[in-house]
């Protein structure tokens, strides 16, 4: 039984009863009720605040991506593509192509790390929309060790903001490890 049910019935057997209306009252509150649920429906999907003040579970976005693969030889450019996701909250990161499209408006974190081989490189840059944000320096040319780099950066970004890895302009990647040496992660604060 509803609500709105449990309601008018209580001002019909008010009527019946006594033989006076406080419908009028009746019918403000479930005005009143009415108005609450549509708050809740526009509401949906948005973060709500429990007591503590946290969010809930709707407005979380975090990812983390490695590559299953070895990368090597990647033209100037190219969206370096972590195919593995491990966390995908919020569903923002395509691991297909590479690409996080952010879910919501927010400040975000990024982290990436490149692992490269002995004797070749692997420059990358972090993109918000087609613009650099941060370079990531990875080589071994003359160093007989496998070197990584690592870099983080936080954005303020706007929903459908794209963000992305790719191969520094200018270089080919030549060579990233994978089974979790090179990753890509990201978070909403």
């Amino acid at each position: 039984m509803s609500i709105f049910t449990v309601i008018l019935l209580a001002c019909i057997s008010t009527v019946t009863e006594t033989g006076q209306s406080s419908c009028s009252r009746n019918a403000y509150l479930i005005n009143s009720i009415q108005h609450q649920l549509k708050l809740v429906d526009d509401n949906d999907r948005k973060c709500t605040q429990d007591c503590t003040g946290n969010c809930s579970e709707t407005d979380k976005v975090a990812f983390m991506a490695k590559n299953s693969v070895a990368l090597k030889n990647l033209p100037s450019k190219s969206v370096v593509v972590f195919n593995s996701a491990i966390t995908n909250l919020g569903n923002g990161y395509n691991s297909y192509t590479g690409i996080f499209t952010a879910p919501s408006n927010g400040v975000y974190v990024f982290s990436w790390t490149i692992v490269g081989h002995q004797g070749k490189h692997f420059y990358t840059e972090l993109t918000l929309n087609g613009n650099i944000v941060a370079r990531n320096y990875v080589s071994a040319v003359n160093v007989q060790d496998h070197p990584s780099g690592s870099q983080n950066v936080v954005l303020e970004i706007k929903k459908d903001d794209k963000v992305l890895v790719r191969v520094l302009a200018g270089n080919k990647g030549q060579y990233m490890y994978a089974d979790g040496w090179s990753s890509f992660s990201g978070y909403k604060l």
